[in-house]
């Protein structure tokens, strides 16, 4: 995808101005390119479609904001909503993520009604396919927009055309997410069927056979769990433990056919690397891993060569040390008591929130921190632990520097520049070469691993069949690359347990990639972690023991609800009346 990435930049461009919907309000008929000038061969579609993958980059490439909304990460401000966590925060405020959500669509859309006629005239075998592959992207990638909207809204409007102005655009209404789910399901089957389940190496990064099977069976599974657990806050949605097991069943079909009819394999098959230099580190800080088989799909950059097709990961995970970053996201001590020892493969006592750096299981204590899951170490930056300088360029690489927690001076130690921070840094997605400053990364973001679909196989499994020493055998090759040994019996001795497997694994082996709220929503898990309504919550600390934020303390039920649901943007329903409102936000 390296070589589309100059297509996004000098030809995608020119999708942005062929009037496809960039939002659900905003759009342009009168400068429409004449098919007679543009849609005349499979590149024009294809070089339109870049259009479509740079939206879709938009909506999802910050996806580890999200993170902020769990329990395991504190994000500093209010990117997204969770700078006073306040649950009803989290939902409001998104207006952004919806026209983000809808610029896909409709660009998805405008190449479809595009290449729909191409593909009924041609008469070159080849030719065709290729137009029906590059159909079958926009199919996926719409899929992809639509599942983010009703993840977060439920019920949203749903058109597979190209909208007739902004008449037919203010008076859309909410369709009924069963509906929607249908319909996901149907553009990822077509696209299934289309799509080849590789590409050269000029075109790496495109949608493929895997990913399509990969998100249709991720929506199926949260279909499941949503059927399983209930929406309470979605007006009109009940419970139905047939359809959920039903769906399960089919999630899991869906991700052993990405587990066995491909061919793929886990990053260096598993293999943990050593303690200072743990392998899973690798894959989120080296351009030549983003083409590693465990890589299902991501989001494309381009890097510090194509103006405005860098990421921004250093600046949101690194420090003023690395790359003049910003520190926006950082991890908590929860989190480190979450990666297991390397002798017994369970938990050890939670670190001693305390200043010493000798008391014995301190968390300013170095030593604390020896003989855990490898990943740790390639996530995690704790007191003593250290990363490379950058310069404020981003273009230099320095010496090692360490970081201690409290002391942020720069020249002996980390300037990590962030107030409030709980204690922690992240080592995962930051940037350790020069080359680019620190908006303008090349690193891609990824939507889907083969470790998250062994987890998503896993959890569908045991909801049919309980679990069985085929889905252990997944969770101990994922396990295996933290140096972990293999689960305990007791760990999986029955649906209950082997799911606190999965779910630990889904923790600690995909932190930071935005997934742990939409586990927590979807599993209806709010009031497991922070408790009932009117309670304490969790008080969060720093290393030291010094209180950071309280997180959900005093909170009314309406608050949690607003915590499952996202508000639908108040702009929205100023300019159409026919969109209503999620009952909590009423």
């Amino acid at each position: 995808m390296k070589q589309l990435r100059y297509y996004i930049l000098f030809i995608g461009i020119l999708s942005l101005c062929t009037s496809c919907v960039d939002d659900l309000l905003n759009r342009n008929t009168t400068t429409q390119l004449s098919s007679d000038l543009y849609w005349r061969n499979a590149d024009d579609a294809l070089y339109t479609t870049m259009g479509v993958y740079e939206a879709t980059r938009t909506l999802f490439g910050r996806d580890y904001y999200f993170d902020g909304q769990g329990e395991f990460q504190y994000t500093r401000g209010t990117s997204l909503g969770s700078g006073t966590w306040n649950p009803g925060a989290n939902g409001s405020g998104f207006g952004y993520m919806w026209n983000n959500a809808y610029r896909v669509i409709n660009r998805a859309n405008f190449v479809i009604a595009n290449v729909d006629p191409m593909i009924e005239k041609e008469t070159i075998a080849d030719t065709k396919k290729r137009l029906e592959q590059i159909k079958g992207e926009n199919y996926f990638l719409r899929a992809l927009a639509y599942f983010r909207l009703i993840q977060l809204w439920g019920d949203v409007p749903y058109y597979d055309h190209v909208l007739n102005g902004n008449d037919e655009a203010t008076s859309l209404s909410r369709t009924p997410i069963a509906e929607i789910k249908d319909k996901i399901i149907s553009d990822l089957t077509y696209a299934i069927s289309v799509l080849p389940a590789s590409y050269s190496s000029a075109d790496r990064g495109r949608a493929t056979q895997v990913a399509a099977y990969g998100f249709r069976g991720k929506v199926k599974l949260y279909w499941a769990s949503w059927k399983k657990n209930g929406w309470d806050e979605l007006q009109g949605f009940t419970k139905d433990a047939t359809e959920a097991n039903t769906y399960f069943q089919q999630a899991a079909q869906d991700f052993k056919q990405v587990i066995t009819a491909y061919g793929l394999k886990l990053y260096k098959e598993g293999n943990p690397g050593t303690a200072d230099s743990p392998s899973y580190w690798e894959l989120f800080n080296a351009t030549s891993t983003e083409y590693d088989p465990e890589i299902i799909f991501s989001v494309q950059y381009g890097g510090p060569n194509m103006q405005g097709q860098g990421e921004e990961m250093l600046r949101d995970f690194g420090t003023r040390t690395t790359g003049n970053a910003q520190c926006w996201v950082t991890p908590v001590n929860r989190l480190v008591d979450r990666y297991q020892s390397l002798t017994t493969g369970d938990f050890l006592e939670p670190v001693i929130l305390n200043s010493s750096e000798t008391l014995a299981g301190g968390a300013c204590n170095p030593q604390t921190y020896l003989n855990r899951d490898y990943r740790m170490k390639a996530t995690i930056l704790w007191n003593g632990q250290t990363l490379l300088r950058i310069s404020t360029d981003g273009m230099t690489l320095g010496a090692s520097m360490p970081f201690k927690f409290g002391s942020s001076d720069g020249v002996n130690y980390i300037n990590y520049d962030a107030p409030g921070i709980p204690g922690y840094l992240f080592r995962k997605w930051v940037r350790q070469w020069g080359g680019a400053e620190r908006s303008q990364g090349p690193q891609d973001f990824y939507l889907m691993r083969l470790a998250d679909v062994y987890l998503m196989y896993c959890e569908a499994g045991n909801e049919v069949n309980g679990p069985s020493q085929e889905l252990v055998d997944l969770i101990d090759k994922i396990r295996k690359r933290g140096n972990l040994p293999g689960l305990a019996p007791e760990k999986y001795a029955d649906k209950a347990m082997f799911f606190k497997a999965i779910e630990q694994e889904r923790i600690v082996e995909l932190v930071a990639e935005g997934q742990r709220p939409f586990d927590i929503r979807r599993w209806r898990k709010v009031e497991e972690i922070w408790g009932a309504p009117g309670g304490l919550g969790l008080t969060m600390y720093n290393t030291q023991g010094v209180r950071v934020r309280d997180e959900f303390r005093n909170v009314s039920a309406r608050d949690y609800q607003r915590y499952y649901i996202y508000q639908i943007p108040a702009a929205e329903r100023e300019r159409n009346p026919n969109l209503t409102q999620n009952q909590p936000w009423l």
